[in-house]
């Protein structure tokens, strides 16, 4: 299996073009599938691009997808293989209907559930017998013994005998084939290491440049800097990895500047490069100079960054623990999709039960409990993040990802003013986390807090110098809240890919706006891109703590929209 989803055995699209077909193939209304059909290949298709097609079984997809109790057996209940066939079906008439269209295709192999990319024009992918085989049926122990069992006509002290041989055979086995299984892959943060190459006039600004970014990147808390004498030899290049950041730096009258570039230190291979530039005659050189760093260190360490990403595509088993469950969890938290939530769960339990004051996988973990809850409707997850929560907190006090965690579950359980404060000692600890800053501006947004959540939100904004989702929703609703419809229906619109509560919103300013036809069809149109468009409203209003006069004005454009809300109870769980 290629990295990105394509067999080995037909002609690979690029990741780019595998990602393209999957998000147009889900959005194409000729694809004429049921929601459960729809949730399947989400399923999978989410699976291959954030790296777990290991775990793609019948099991798992009985679980995630058809809301099969955790006793589910395949060989009594087929459930899988029939949705399967029956997807495969469907996706091969619709092929078939496209005709000559250029483009790839996603085929899901017979004996498979992992979907591949290929040329369209390509014949369908043949059976893979060699990975990512359909689980075989293990028959279960009494079955097994049953086998063994001579006939009646024997004596009962034979059979007794001979089925205690079986058990004995059995757990034997069981215990050889559980030494035999490998260790889970413990992964560690990875390293980074900085050079810097200036000019001799700018030699002395280009070293306090490069100690302010080593001191930026190491509030982040996800990678460790690495120094020329550090080694760790018998460590495995899966567990340790490097990335080598070249820098150099200049500056003039106007503004500075940092050339960076990213690369493998294993292969040598450059994986970013760019040049971040600071105006300075717009205020003071200090200024321009921390908001570059800023800007750098975020960009190679932050969430998003370019290390997290790297991280994130290497092809890492499921079963791997340690920082890449980290990475995954908080993707997973950032889809928000209950299967991706579902599959994080795991792995970080294991991870924290190899190591009781991770602090990095409770805080992840707790986040996960709370949009696991917020999506299934199941409050008993909030108390559970917040548990982790406080846990990884006093284990690691200077974590910007405990102090998130703090803020996204004390919020939830309705502790306002804690979350706020969580919020703001973990921007204090690390002031370029534009992404924990935007959240924090939410809170404080959405508690009626307007000015402060808005101006918090464009430093945000201005911080990374472009649109950011969080800001941006807290842009949008403060434009909605003072009756700025209009202006809440630009701001939507220049989000990028807009997920489906910024696509709520944009509806309930265009309902406001009093234009019924326009309104229709652009809820139409947004059906088609978001299924789950009634589901979310009610997380919305169901997961969120509204201020009481935000919450009535949001109320009356979804309805005038015609979209589902549920009856807001005025003290009740927002």
């Amino acid at each position: 299996m290629a990295a990105n989803g394509v067999s080995n055995r037909a002609q690979a699209v690029s990741e780019s073009e595998a990602r393209s077909e999957a998000e147009r193939l889900l959005a194409d209304p000729r694809l004429h599938v049921s929601d459960r059909h729809r949730a399947f290949l989400r399923y999978i298709v989410d699976a291959v691009f954030e790296g777990r097609s290991d775990a793609v079984k019948a099991y798992s997809i009985a679980i995630d997808v058809f809301n099969r109790p955790a006793s589910f057996d395949p060989s009594s209940d087929p459930i899988v293989r029939i949705e399967a066939t029956r997807l495969r079906e469907t996706l091969a008439k619709y092929y078939e209907q496209l005709g000559d269209e250029p483009g790839a295709r996603l085929d899901i192999p017979r004996g498979r559930y992992v979907p591949v990319f290929v040329e369209r024009e390509q014949p369908p992918c043949p059976r893979d017998d060699v990975s990512d085989v359909e689980e075989e049926v293990v028959p279960a122990a009494e079955d097994a013994i049953a086998s063994l069992r001579p006939p009646v006509s024997r004596k009962p002290y034979a059979a007794v005998a001979l089925a205690s041989l079986a058990a004995i055979a059995l757990a034997g086995g069981y215990a050889v084939f559980r030494a035999a299984m490998p260790v889970p892959l413990d992964t560690q943060k990875p390293f980074v290491s900085l050079s810097l190459n200036a000019t001799q006039k700018d030699a002395l600004a280009g070293e306090a440049a490069m100690e302010d970014l080593s001191v930026s990147l190491a509030r982040f808390g996800t990678v460790r800097l690495k120094s020329d004498a550090m080694t760790r030899p018998g460590v495995e290049p899966a567990e340790q990895k490097t990335y080598d950041v070249r820098m150099r730096y200049g500056e003039d009258a106007t503004s500075v500047s940092l050339w960076w570039q990213v690369s493998d230190a294993a292969t040598g291979e450059a994986v970013w490069t760019d040049q971040d530039r600071r105006p300075t005659g717009t205020g003071t050189r200090d200024g321009a100079m921390r908001a570059l760093v800023y800007g750098v260190s975020r960009k190679i360490a932050g969430p998003v960054g370019v290390v997290n990403s790297m991280e994130l595509r290497r092809n890492l088993p499921a079963s791997a623990t340690g920082n890449i469950c980290v990475l995954r969890g908080e993707f997973a938290v950032e889809q928000r999709r209950l299967a991706a939530l579902q599959a994080a769960r795991p792995c970080l339990e294991a991870t924290i039960a190899a190591d009781p004051a991770d602090a990095d996988a409770m805080a992840t973990l707790a986040r996960v409990f709370i949009w696991t809850g917020r999506t299934t409707g199941d409050d008993s997850y909030f108390g559970r993040g917040l548990e982790l929560a406080n846990r990884a907190a006093m284990v690691s006090p200077a974590s910007t990802r405990a102090a998130l965690a703090q803020l996204a579950t004390q919020y939830q359980i309705g502790q306002s003013d804690a979350s706020i404060a969580a919020g703001r000692r973990g921007v204090a600890l690390n002031p370029e986390n534009a992404d924990l800053m935007a959240k924090l501006s939410m809170a404080l947004f959405l508690s009626g807090h307007w000015e402060e959540g808005v101006r918090l939100a464009q430093q945000a904004t201005d911080l990374v110098g472009q649109t950011m989702r969080d800001a941006n929703f807290v842009m949008i609703l403060d434009a909605y809240r003072q009756g700025h419809y209009a202006e809440a229906v630009f701001l939507a619109r220049q989000v990028p890919a807009a997920d489906t509560p910024t696509t709520v919103l944009k509806l309930a300013a265009i309902a406001r706006l009093g234009d019924r036809p326009v309104t229709e069809q652009e809820i139409a149109a947004a059906r088609l891109l978001h299924p789950d468009l009634d589901r979310t409203v009610a997380a919305m209003f169901s997961g969120a703590r509204y201020d009481s006069s935000l919450k009535t004005a949001l109320r009356t454009g979804i309805l005038e929209a015609g979209l589902k809300s549920p009856e807001l109870a005025s003290n009740g769980p927002m």
